[in-house]
């Protein structure tokens, strides 16, 4: 079993939310999963120009790291994505990251069968809404979500290992790892999949002659 960790702060070894995503893999690890980190600051991300040419080649153009951290990721059972609130929303540079899914990987459900988990921390308010933003994606994606760690944090400084934050990333860890080895299901996140999919189902075959990599991709998986 293996499991990638993305922390989308630029604080780096300073970084609460990173410290965060490094303690669920820490329990993972602990429960029998190889696992690997990733501060977003060290991954070279171009910004998404719309060139629309992932839909025909099902693939990015760009020559940085977006294709290599995704082929991790595609090997992986699992996602661990963190990032501290920066005015109600996730950071820039991660949003980078985001920003790069939404050709095969979205629209093909690349990530379907894999399975996730969110952290996002803030210094007073909005890690609810960064976290479930960062849900929503995953799910987009294909992935289940098998919870989150959202809290406030007010002082500066990393977290004590007794800190309830703390205590809930390793909880979460142990529950990514049991999802993924009972394969659980979330019947709400299905049902979302499956209506993606019939809308997208729609969009793919307006856009067949201009998007043909997904479209013949569509039709080997026998979605159409």
């Amino acid at each position: 079993m293996k499991i990638i960790g993305i922390n989308g702060s630029p604080r780096k070894s300073q970084s609460r939310t990173g410290q965060l995503v490094q303690e669920v893999l820490n329990s993972a690890r602990t429960a029998g999963a190889e696992t690997e980190y990733f501060n977003i600051t060290d991954v070279k991300l171009n910004f998404c120009f719309a060139c629309g040419k992932c839909h025909e080649v099902g693939y990015c153009i760009q020559k940085d790291d977006f294709e290599s951290l995704m082929d991790k990721i595609m090997a992986a059972d699992g996602l661990v994505v963190g990032s501290p609130v920066y005015i109600y929303q996730i950071t820039a540079q991660l949003k980078v990251w985001v920003d790069r899914l939404g050709g095969p990987t979205i629209h093909c459900q690349k990530l379907l069968g894999k399975y996730g988990a969110v952290v996002a921390t803030s210094g007073s308010a909005g890690e609810n809404e960064t976290a479930q933003y960062l849900e929503s994606t995953l799910i987009n994606t294909g992935m289940q979500c098998v919870g989150r760690v959202a809290g406030s944090i007010e002082v500066d400084g990393l977290l004590t290992p007794d800190s309830s934050l703390m205590q809930y990333a390793k909880e979460l860890g142990l529950s990514l790892v049991r999802a993924i080895e009972n394969k659980q299901e979330f019947p709400e996140q299905i049902q979302a999949h499956q209506q993606f999919k019939e809308y997208f189902r729609y969009v793919i075959l307006q856009q067949k002659e201009a998007w043909n990599w997904e479209y013949k991709y569509w039709q080997e998986k026998g979605w159409l």
